[in-house]
């Protein structure tokens, strides 16, 4: 099995399409479809996680500035690895994000704070 959550960045006009799934060993695979070059480099560089990298913030391969290397600090990718990881796991329910759909940045309201 495996979960997939899609990346939608309006702002520069990228798509990503982040799939994990479970292996045997209970390791994560981590497969990133992106028509984004720097997307593609972090996706080049993040091919395995472990549970404590989608648990743990702190010393994450997902978050890890040398495998970030070029995203720019707004850029939902690594988000959507610790999303799919989450739903992978089980910690995330699937029948919560088939309700919600999907989670909102609204960047456009800055006088309604």
């Amino acid at each position: 099995m495996s979960s997939t959550v899609i990346v939608k960045m309006n702002t520069c006009s990228k798509t990503h399409k982040v799939t994990v799934s479970m292996r045997d060993d209970g390791n994560l695979d981590v497969n990133i479809q992106t028509d984004c070059k720097n997307v593609q480099y972090y996706a080049d560089h993040l091919k395995l996680i472990t549970i404590d990298d989608a648990t743990n913030f702190a010393g994450s391969k997902i978050v890890d500035p040398d495998i970030r290397g070029p995203l720019s600090a707004p850029c939902l990718c690594p988000n959507a690895v610790f999303d799919a990881a989450w739903i992978e796991l089980g910690m995330l329910a699937q029948g919560l994000c088939k309700k919600v759909h999907g989670n909102e940045l609204i960047l456009d309201k800055f006088d309604e704070a």
